[in-house]
């Protein structure tokens, strides 16, 4: 293999595996909080579990808050579970947010874990 292919591809590996550990901040309830890439085998059930709900929106939602609770560890504290009462984990989401904010976080999630296109690749004379 070319020496120049070779360092190329060796260095996106690098950049791949350094962009997964990389936390990015977005909002839930008012508060920015850091979430994290989910590993791949993670990602890959994420994205059917989307494809397989496309046509029901509350499957949809309730997706989407999955990967939300999924991606961000502090959601996962238990002392917020007791302190915001919820027995069941993943209702976190639903206490801190509605609908609106599930959905559009959702989809910021998709789109930086490179599962849907994002805003980037929207043709801006479209808009």
């Amino acid at each position: 293999m070319d020496k120049k292919l070779l360092d190329a591809l060796a260095a996106k590996a690098e950049q791949r595996k350094a962009d997964k550990t990389k936390a990015k901040q977005f909002e839930v309830g008012g508060q920015k909080l850091d979430f994290v890439k989910l590993g791949h085998t993670a990602q890959l059930d994420a994205y059917e579990a989307f494809l397989a709900a496309r046509e029901q929106p509350s499957q949809m939602l309730d997706v989407g808050a999955q990967l939300i609770y999924d991606c961000c560890p502090a959601l996962q504290d238990p002392e917020l579970h007791t302190a915001l009462g919820v027995t069941d984990p993943y209702d976190v989401i639903w206490v801190l947010m509605d609908v609106r904010e599930v959905n559009e976080l959702a989809a910021s999630l998709f789109a930086w874990l490179g599962l849907i296109a994002g805003d980037e690749d929207e043709d801006p004379a479209k808009n």
